[in-house]
């Protein structure tokens, strides 16, 4: 019984994220991809997307502090965001990315400025929504091997 209630919880969670616009159906996908062999397969992947993207915005930041801005560097690193969320479907990131590009493209470092903190905003909040439902898949992950036991 409890893990139908979890199993809800988490599927109402998600439908939230939706419904907020946090995620795209690419993270549908990538729920699909989770399997017996792996159930954590999800929490993986959004772990792995959560210390790129956080690398990747700590390099943004550092290479905002030097004296000549090296735009073209910039619009790769923030692509690469912009790409990495796509991938796991973090919709908020990936929009507030268009901005970071546009501002590279324009080599405006005050825009770039303002677009990267939007993104480091927008990347907060969906890190904290993507920790909590891993946390859910953790939670049903223990409660599923202790029924087996």
């Amino acid at each position: 019984m409890a893990l139908s209630i979890l199993k809800e919880l988490l599927q109402e969670y998600v439908q939230s994220l939706f419904d907020e616009g946090i995620i795209s159906n690419q993270f549908s996908h990538i729920q699909s991809l989770e399997s017996l062999e792996e159930p954590e397969h999800v929490v993986q992947v959004i772990d792995t997307y959560l210390i790129d993207v956080e690398t990747i915005l700590s390099e943004l930041t550092s290479y905002m502090d030097c004296p000549e801005v090296d735009f073209s560097t910039l619009a790769t690193l923030s692509n690469k965001v912009e790409e990495r969320s796509l991938s796991i479907g973090a919709e908020h990131v990936r929009l507030a990315c268009a901005d970071l590009i546009h501002a590279c493209d324009q080599m405006n470092k005050e825009n770039f400025s303002k677009a990267l903190i939007w993104v480091q905003n927008d990347f907060s909040q969906t890190r904290n929504k993507l920790e909590v439902y891993a946390q859910m898949v953790r939670r049903i992950i223990r409660v599923k091997s202790r029924q087996k036991k």
